[in-house]
């Protein structure tokens, strides 16, 4: 009888089944396991963000280096009318947010803002990816803008004074002006549409308004909420754009711009700003259920809600 016990033991030990003392004492336990995928899960997802930065980073290079070669070209030398002459007579002045001011105003300022901001107080921002998305608008709209304006030729306001600040005009052919100004000056004239200073701010600007909307959850129901407390977060979304509209504004102001320059530049800053967040969805939560997946919830934080 004895021997029957042991060999039915041996049995189904070697059928597969596990005696309890194997269970306890040998191999992992099932929190071991799932401790062990957690680790790896975490390592992957560490190296991939990186990746993620690198390509970022090194995609905003080659961005920079076409957008500066484009902004130094020579536009097209578009044919002028002298019956529109009076649209170009405008004085020749100062800029009221200098040229060097613009990448400060439209990169270096959101991206403080993204940087400096408390992530506990919204965990779901994912700010590498927030970082990308700033580079991406930036970057896409600068190539963009140089582009058009380098094809187009759109003559500025102040075209005339640039072309003959002595007062005496004078004509190579018709269509043709025989400029007495400085080169650089005349080339500048010749870049009005559409307005960089406006299309860089609304890149930048529109795109931070983004990501302070997501991080102080703009357009969720959060229950009881007071007066003065969505009032205020409302202020501090929309004060970066109201930056960038007064940024062109002062395009139209210093006779640099027409209007349609600026209202063209604000759609298209606004247009790469909402792409590049769309893309990089920088709002995302990690699902409680499975770690090596992202839900993507509530990209467009105006629009959707994030149930917690």
């Amino acid at each position: 009888m004895m021997m029957d016990d042991d060999a039915f033991g041996v049995g189904a030990s070697e059928s597969g089944r596990v005696s309890p003392v194997e269970t306890s004492g040998g191999g992992l336990g099932r929190g071991e396991r799932e401790g062990t995928a957690t680790t790896m899960s975490v390592m992957m997802s560490r190296r991939a963000r990186a990746r993620e930065i690198v390509v970022d980073l090194g995609m905003f290079g080659v961005m920079f280096a076409i957008g500066l070669w484009l902004e130094l070209a020579e536009p097209n030398q578009r044919f002028i009318q002298r019956e529109l002459l009076w649209r170009y007579s405008y004085p020749h002045g100062e800029n009221t947010v200098p040229t060097v001011v613009v990448p400060i105003v439209s990169f270096l300022v959101p991206l403080c803002c993204m940087l400096l901001v408390p992530k506990r107080w919204n965990p779901a921002m994912r700010r590498e990816r927030a970082v990308g998305g700033l580079c991406a608008s930036v970057g896409l709209t600068w190539i963009v803008t140089s582009g058009m304006k380098n094809v187009i030729g759109g003559i500025r306001p102040d075209f005339v004074a640039r072309c003959w600040p002595d007062g005496n005009q004078a004509w190579v052919s018709e269509g043709v002006p025989r400029c007495s100004g400085e080169n650089d000056v005349v080339q500048q004239g010749r870049k009005s549409f559409p307005s960089g200073h406006t299309s860089m701010s609304f890149s930048g600007f529109v795109y931070c308004s983004l990501y302070l909307a997501a991080w102080l959850r703009i357009g969720r129901d959060e229950g009881r909420i007071g007066r003065w407390d969505g009032t205020w977060k409302l202020c501090v979304v929309l004060a970066p754009t109201v930056l960038a509209i007064f940024v062109g504004l002062t395009r139209i102001h210093d006779y640099w711009h027409h209007w349609e320059d600026v209202t063209v530049g604000a759609l298209l800053g606004t247009a790469f700003a909402y792409a590049a967040w769309i893309h990089k969805k920088p709002y995302v939560r990690t699902s409680t259920s499975d770690v090596r997946v992202n839900i993507l919830e509530n990209c467009s934080p105006l629009l959707s809600d994030m149930n917690e």
